[in-house]
């Protein structure tokens, strides 16, 4: 799907909100195994992007949902993954929030070792020239990231 996108016109704007509908129409079908009871969704407008940036936002939310399930509810077996999206106007908000398991004591994003968070970081980073930040918030594990949305988007 992500290919899809991929070979799309660099100036036709694609929503990103549709893109994470898919993404989580895929994720519940490939990601969860038998037995696993997790929900779904995505919050937010509508925004739309272009299509470089869209893209690597669908990278970006499609490698922090797998995490989410992957770490999340390896042990739990029921839950909740929630894709949340903010336009602020210049800057573009997306979360990706799971009520499974808490990082554990003292994680550091930047030390964490993952394959999967390194590529996000360097997709949000290089790509979307913004931040992510990785944190235990309410019960739920948060995946925060923030880019700026370029003028005319």
């Amino acid at each position: 799907m992500i290919h899809e996108f991929l070979s799309k016109d660099e100036r036709q704007a694609i929503n990103i909100r549709e893109i994470c509908q898919r993404i989580i129409g895929q994720s519940r079908q490939v990601s969860t195994t038998p037995g696993q009871n997790i929900a779904f969704s995505v919050d937010g407008p509508p925004i739309y992007l272009p299509s470089q940036q869209a893209t690597a936002s669908a990278l970006v939310v499609n490698e922090l949902i797998q995490n989410a399930v992957e770490h999340g509810f390896d042990k739990i077996k029921r839950g909740h993954v929630r894709v949340l999206l903010e336009d602020g106007g210049d800057v573009v908000r997306l979360e990706v929030r799971d009520d499974g398991d808490p990082l554990p004591e003292g994680f550091d994003l930047a030390r964490s070792g993952s394959l999967g968070l390194q590529i996000v970081q360097t997709l949000v980073q290089g790509d979307l020239h913004g931040r992510m930040h990785l944190r235990n918030e309410d019960g739920e594990v948060v995946a925060s990231v923030e880019f700026p949305k370029p003028s005319g988007a």
